[in-house]
């Protein structure tokens, strides 16, 4: 096989699996629309879906959301606790709260996590077709 063959197959090969993180970064990350008054940046809803989509989120899966996944470098461990101490400073104004699991993670509130991917579930039901 000549080498523009080659490339060719590695290029579809390419395209195939960038298809697929697409649709498993879309199951990962889906969570209803955030509301606007909450003035979350882009990073912040990305570790509230995070959160949102983890019983208990580590500060690895945080950090591989954030960088990782979407190819920058990464930066130390210790920013995911400057971000939750953001979130949470933004979110305590609508009674939404992130608790800490010593030792292994952050977590939202069950009855949270369920609105917000209950929320999504509607969103992108068949009923919907808006979305």
């Amino acid at each position: 096989m000549d080498a523009n063959a080659r490339l060719e197959v590695v290029e579809n090969e390419n395209e195939v699996l960038r298809a697929r993180i697409a649709v498993l970064e879309d199951a990962l990350m889906e969570t209803k629309p955030l509301p606007i008054e909450w003035s979350l940046t882009g990073a912040e809803a990305c570790v509230f879906g995070v959160l949102v989509n983890r019983s208990m989120a580590t500060k690895d899966a945080i950090l591989a959301a954030l960088y990782r996944d979407v190819g920058k470098d990464e930066a130390e461990p210790k920013i995911v606790d400057v971000f939750i101490c953001k979130l949470r400073k933004k979110l305590r104004l609508f009674d939404v709260e992130i608790r800490t699991v010593w030792g292994q993670g952050y977590a939202l509130a069950e009855e949270t996590r369920r609105t917000f991917k209950k929320g999504a579930a509607e969103q992108n039901s068949p009923e919907n077709p808006e979305v």
